[in-house]
């Protein structure tokens, strides 16, 4: 009886693990529809207002930050402890080709296995490291000095699709005031990364 048992729980077992090709269509499958999502999400998102929030991953903050990013015309000034989504680097570096674009990292983060900073100094992006007691736990976008992204959200892909997170988007002229001042505190006192 106990004999029969035991095969009984190992063909279970045996039946609920998928083979290699499985598990590849499987993965294969979820990144299809991953970008499926993201092109009808470009496609739907339109650039935050004031007073605009956001909550990941219910919603599509990734999105939300590239269209924001994307609608700087003059300047663009980026405090993040940790970023690592492509899309959204691929639009920083072609905005820095366009008007002058400031990013501060966390140091530690930034030279992470996962971290985007090497992307975005190979790509020629202003990038310093934050010079601070602990670390540079900010994460705030600037827009041409008239509106700032703020909240828990990280640019990574666990942010944009796993973890709890939050933006809020403001354009009050007294808040905004406040990041650049902490803005260029931060950034007089960061370390140039040569690239």
């Amino acid at each position: 009886m106990r004999f029969k048992r035991e095969i009984l729980v190992l063909s279970v077992m045996l039946a609920t693990f998928s083979t290699p090709a499985e598990a590849r269509r499987k993965s294969l499958a979820k990144q299809i529809e991953h970008a499926a999502k993201q092109q009808i999400d470009l496609a739907l998102v339109k650039v935050p207002e004031d007073d605009e929030t956001c909550f990941s991953p219910d919603e599509p903050c990734d999105i939300k930050l590239l269209k924001f990013i994307d609608s700087a015309k003059v300047t663009l000034d980026i405090a993040i402890f940790d970023i690592n989504l492509d899309l959204l680097v691929k639009h920083i570096l072609e905005q820095s080709r366009k008007i002058p674009v400031r990013i501060v990292v966390d140091k530690r983060q930034a030279k992470g296995d996962h971290s985007a900073v090497p992307k975005l100094l190979a790509g020629g992006a202003q990038v310093r490291y934050g010079s601070q007691r602990g670390i540079m736990h900010n994460k705030f976008v600037i827009v041409d000095g008239k509106m700032v992204e703020i909240g828990s959200f990280n640019y990574t892909n666990h942010a944009a699709e796993a973890n709890e997170e939050n933006q809020i988007y403001i354009g009050k002229s007294s808040v905004v005031d406040r990041y650049k001042k902490r803005f260029e505190k931060i950034w007089e006192k960061g370390k140039r990364i040569a690239p």
